[in-house]
């Protein structure tokens, strides 16, 4: 862990508290796009986490509160619920894409025992 500590001090260090309360957003570009690399207790009521941005590959070195991480969390869960109703909407489309154009093909009779070899 001390050659990534070193690299993160190198890199710019630890937010400040101000800057650690919204840990979703980026300070660098200001986009939501911001997630956990890796994350250990600092003591009893703080975390320590690597984050980094999604969009600018920014990274940055954070020591928050229970509370602070908890709330980080939970809009990571609601933004994976978002992703996961995404990806199941687009694999249902492409599988009614697909059953259209087998319907389309059976019905202008340009199937054969071939195709399914």
């Amino acid at each position: 862990m001390s050659r990534l500590r070193r690299w993160l001090r190198r890199c710019g260090g630890r937010d400040s508290a101000e800057t650690a309360t919204r840990l979703h957003v980026c300070p660098k570009c200001g986009e939501e796009f911001v997630y956990p690399v890796t994350w250990t207790e600092s003591g009893p009521a703080n975390w320590w986490l690597l984050l980094r941005c999604g969009g600018c590959g920014a990274w940055r070195d954070v020591i928050a509160s229970n509370r602070v991480v908890a709330a980080f969390d939970r809009i990571l869960d609601e933004e994976m619920a978002m992703i996961r109703a995404a990806a199941e909407r687009l694999a249902r489309e492409a599988l009614s894409a697909q059953a259209e154009t087998l319907s389309a093909a059976l019905r202008m009779d340009l199937l054969t025992a071939d195709d399914f070899r």
